[in-house]
């Protein structure tokens, strides 16, 4: 084989640039915009970059599938230009939408540029094939894209790391700085340019070519028939097994089993497809029989599936991710009687509907985002109402005692408010900005432990709570340690029942913990002879603790509350404890571990 020479490269890039400018100058502005971003070093605010380059990344995918497209269907180069402007300006109308202060802002902005990413892939799969008949063309097509990108993505990794490495050999070998960020910018500037350039050049430039390639890879028939098509079976075997205990029992299925489901679902597609070219050669008739009772068998698992994401929605109420488990049944209804009924079962079905199904669940009132944020707000104010906290559309701060289980919903709920869609849904129930900026002109929410706190709820992170009462408590990282008037600081000391003792002979003190880590006794030998004990009872600031801070998890005590102070007339010794991990069992709570940071100072002899 032959390798390209420079001059051939270049002259393969300028055609590149002539098939696809639209597409690669989009590329060149959300990239510069990027680097611009990462390379700024002063304090964090609203800027234009953000949706520039949000408007770019989308812009990426949508313009690469106008430009095929309109290349496949033999549009004149005005035509072609004048569509992929179209498409610039719905990227720019999209930019607009997104925020400037985006660091602050809730997740919704990029999981929707998610989606649509998402949908735009699909649409460069199937738009350019909508008018074409050969489904041999279309095939081809998919497969070419497919392995370019994967070859590309290759490429990409290969090329960063040993830029990368070169950088660091610069940096250790020469003493040149290398700040940590220009990896970040290296990876930025590939993956924007080169994989971009790189995968638009593989692009044939007459699709009609495709539709008499014959020729069938055979890695890529062992990869489906000897590795993909047993995973069906692995799949198939456990997901019917537990659908006759389910039948058997007459037990709900488990919400975790939608996963296994769509698994099973994803990789039997991607086997079919992988073997569509070659179902009708005779030594390969197994595959037409298999894709045929493919879609038969995953009726049950579609009615599963719903079975399993409706216990969970009764449950918890709609999340987008549970919403996109309804919709995949929804699209399953669609595609199962379509490849069942039909008598073309064209392929491009599949990519086409499910790229309609994207765009149709990304926008609107019946969209993913409007929808799970109303199911989570109404399930929030019906707790609210329940425990008389929102009254006649007022939060009440004072009010009865809640049972531990109704915090952890509530506060479940306002953490999954403050990290996808912030609090705007539920700012009409409070007197006060639920914003940091109190004028409400920022993006940034307040901390969901504070509006818990005005709603007069202790906050319990779901991930901090386990069965049989499991209690965290953590002093705010922002607050300073009063150790004025000491001398020095252990920091970051872990101690639990395998982690008991701590020894620093060079400072002349030791540290051991009592059985059930409620005592620490500190001992003290500043000159390396005479030794002095210190013993500190911890047992009363963790019931403090405790009794204060409910019966939740928080992760914002002030520091000078998990701190106790202790002095014999040897040393004077403050524990700041910085995360004081307790248990329930047998109805006490017992000290489990702690983190602490250690101030002391040793007293002057007399």
């Amino acid at each position: 084989m032959n390798l390209p020479s420079i001059t051939q490269t270049v002259a393969d890039a300028r055609n590149t640039f002539t098939r696809f400018p639209v597409v690669i100058l989009d590329a060149i502005i959300g990239t510069a915009c990027a680097l611009i971003l990462i390379d700024y070093q002063g304090p964090s605010g609203p800027t234009v970059l953000f949706p520039i380059v949000f408007g770019a990344a989308l812009g990426l995918p949508l313009l690469t599938g106008l430009a095929i497209t309109s290349q496949k269907w033999k549009w004149s180069r005005s035509i072609s230009l004048g569509v992929q402007i179209a498409g610039v300006v719905l990227v720019g109308l999209y930019a607009m939408s997104v925020p400037k202060d985006l660091i602050d802002a809730p997740n919704i902005h990029l999981l929707r540029l998610l989606m649509l990413i998402l949908g735009m892939v699909l649409f460069i799969l199937a738009a350019p094939y909508i008018r074409h008949e050969s489904e041999l063309g279309y095939w081809n097509y998919c497969k070419t894209l497919c392995l370019r990108m994967l070859t590309a993505c290759l490429y990409t990794v290969v090329l960063w790391a040993g830029l990368a490495i070169a950088l660091a050999a610069l940096n250790n070998l020469f003493g040149v700085d290398v700040p940590g960020k220009r990896y970040g910018e290296l990876w930025v500037f590939i993956i924007g340019i080169f994989t971009t350039w790189f995968f638009l050049a593989g692009i044939p430039k007459e699709l009609e070519s495709l539709d008499s390639v014959t020729d069938y890879p055979k890695g890529l028939k062992i990869f489906s028939q000897y590795i993909l098509i047993p995973l069906v079976l692995v799949y198939l075997v456990i997901l019917y097994a537990y659908l006759g205990k389910i039948l058997l029992a007459w037990d709900w299925p488990q919400g975790w089993v939608s996963r296994l489901i769509l698994g099973f679902i994803a990789t039997g597609f991607a086997s079919l497809l992988l073997l569509h070219p070659i179902r009708d050669r005779i030594e390969n008739l197994w595959i037409k029989i298999t894709s045929q009772w493919f879609y038969v068998i995953i009726i049950p698992l579609t009615i599963m599936l719903f079975l399993a994401v409706v216990q969970r929605v009764s449950e918890y109420g709609i999340t987008e991710g549970r919403y996109l488990g309804i919709a995949t049944v929804a699209w399953l209804c669609v595609v199962t009687p379509y490849f069942i009924l039909s008598r073309k079962k064209k392929i491009l079905f599949l990519a086409l509907s499910l790229c309609v199904a994207v765009f149709v669940v990304s926008f609107g009132p019946w969209g993913m985002f409007a929808v799970s944020e109303n199911s989570q707000v109404s399930r929030l104010k019906m707790l609210l109402v329940q425990n008389h906290i929102l009254v006649n559309g007022h939060v009440q701060s004072k009010h009865d005692s809640l049972q531990f289980e109704t915090t952890k919903q509530i506060s479940s709920i306002i953490g999954y408010l403050s990290e996808v869609h912030g609090f705007d849904a539920i700012q009409p129930w409070f007197g006060e900005s639920l914003k940091r900026d109190t004028a409400g002109r920022g993006d940034a929410f307040k901390d969901p432990v504070l509006v818990a706190k005005l709603m007069g709820v202790t906050y319990v992170r779901v991930w901090q709570i386990a069965a049989g009462g499991i209690m965290f408590l953590r002093a705010d990282r922002d607050g300073a340690l009063a150790i004025d008037g000491y001398e020095r600081l252990l920091r970051g000391q872990h101690f639990d029942v395998e982690s008991m003792d701590r020894k620093f002979s060079s400072q002349g003190i030791a540290i051991r913990l009592g059985r059930d880590l409620s005592t620490m006794t500190v001992t003290i030998s500043p000159d390396m002879q005479a030794a002095d004990s210190l013993q500190i009872d911890l047992k009363p600031l963790a019931d403090k603790l405790r009794a204060e801070f409910g019966n939740g998890s928080t992760d914002r005590i002030p520091p000078e509350k998990m701190a106790i102070v202790a002095a014999n007339q040897t040393v004077i010794v403050k524990v700041f404890l910085s995360i004081l991990r307790m248990q329930r069992h047998e109805g006490r709570w017992k000290v489990t571990s702690f983190d602490a940071d250690i101030a002391y100072r040793f007293r002057k002899k007399n």
